[in-house]
C-alpha cells in the first residue's frame, strides 16, 4: 500500500480479552478480514499475532499499518494500536452497524457478564454487570467440560446424549467443579451432568440480564454467544430470540466496533499507526 487514501481506507480494531485476542481489518465499514486467538501467555503478543494473522487473511503484507483502535481487558497491552476506547462503547457501535434495531446487549466473555441497554442513539442507559467471579463465562464452562473430559467440539453430542439433567446449585468455577466430580463420583452420568451445567450457567446469565429492562431487541455477543448450546438455552430462560447480526460471529463484534471508531476519526490527533506490528 503506497497511497495515502488508500492507506486511510483500512481501519482495525483489537479486542485484546483475559482469553482471547480479536483484530478486525475493516474498509468502507465492511470487514475485510479477522482472526480470533486463545492465547495463555503474554497479552501483548497475542495481540500480534492476531494483527499478523488479519493481516495474511486480508492479503497485505505482514509490515503494513493499518491505524487500529484497541478494547478490551488488555486494551493496553495492545503495542500497535494508536489509541484505547471502553468495551460497551465499541459494542455499541458495532451492533448499532450490524443491527440498528438492537437495543440491549448481553455480553458474556471469557471472564466477565454484562447487560446494557442503549438508545437508539447509542446512549448508554441502564447496566448490570458481574465481575468478581467467573461463572457463567468462558472460563467457568472451559473448567468444567475439562472436568468431565467433554471436549468443547462435542458439547452438543454430550447434551444430546443427557437422559437425566441434574440440577447444578454451584456457579463459583470452584465450587462448581467439586459439585460435578461428586456427581459423577455417586454414578451420575457425565452427560447428565454437563446438560445440568449448561442450564445452569444460561439460568445465571439469564438472571443478571432481567436486572435491567431487556428492551427488543435484544444480541447476545461474546465468546460464549459463539456457544449455539448456550445461547439457544438463555433464549429459552428469557423466552425470546437474539437478534441478527448480519453473520458476524458474535465474538468479534468489540473488534469490529472499534474498527468503525477508527473510521469515524476517533483516532484524529493520535499519531496514526504508532509502530508496526
Amino acid at each position: 500500500m503506497t497511497g495515502g487514501s488508500e492507506r486511510r481506507a483500512l481501519y482495525a480494531g483489537c479486542d485484546l480479552g483475559i482469553s482471547s485476542a480479536k483484530v478486525v481489518i475493516v474498509s468502507n465499514g465492511a470487514i475485510i478480514a479477522g482472526e480470533t486467538l486463545p492465547y495463555d501467555n503474554f497479552p501483548h503478543d497475542a495481540a500480534d499475532a492476531a494483527m499478523q494473522g488479519a493481516l495474511r487473511r486480508a492479503g497485505l503484507p505482514p509490515d503494513t499499518v493499518v491505524p487500529c483502535l484497541a478494547t478490551g481487558f488488555g486494551d493496553k497491552a495492545v503495542r500497535f494500536a494508536a489509541g484505547t476506547a471502553p468495551h460497551i462503547t465499541c459494542l455499541v457501535r458495532g451492533l448499532r452497524a450490524l443491527n440498528p434495531r438492537v437495543r440491549t446487549v448481553i455480553d458474556v466473555g471469557g471472564h466477565t457478564m454484562r447487560v446494557t441497554n442503549f438508545s437508539g442513539e447509542g446512549e448508554l442507559l441502564e447496566t448490570a454487570f458481574v465481575e468478581e467471579c467467573s461463572g457463567a463465562t468462558g472460563m467457568f464452562l472451559e473448567t468444567i467440560a475439562q472436568a468431565l473430559e467433554i471436549p468443547m467440539d462435542e458439547m452438543a453430542a454430550a447434551l444430546n446424549a443427557a437422559e437425566h439433567p441434574v440440577r447444578i446449585t454451584n456457579t463459583c468455577v470452584v465450587f462448581a467443579e467439586s459439585e460435578v466430580i461428586s456427581f459423577i463420583n455417586e454414578g451420575y452420568s457425565r452427560y447428565d451432568v454437563f446438560a445440568g451445567v449448561i442450564d445452569g450457567v444460561a439460568s445465571k446469565i439469564g438472571g443478571i440480564a432481567r436486572r435491567i429492562d431487556l428492551v427488543p431487541e435484544v444480541a447476545m455477543v461474546g465468546g460464549v454467544a459463539g456457544n449455539a448450546l448456550v445461547r439457544g438455552t438463555v433464549e429459552r430462560h428469557l423466552g425470546l430470540t437474539f437478534a441478527d447480526l448480519a453473520g458476524v460471529h458474535p465474538q468479534v463484534v468489540g473488534a469490529f466496533g472499534a474498527a468503525l471508531l477508527a473510521g469515524d476519526g476517533c483516532l484524529d490527533g493520535i499519531a496514526e499507526g504508532r509502530g508496526g506490528v
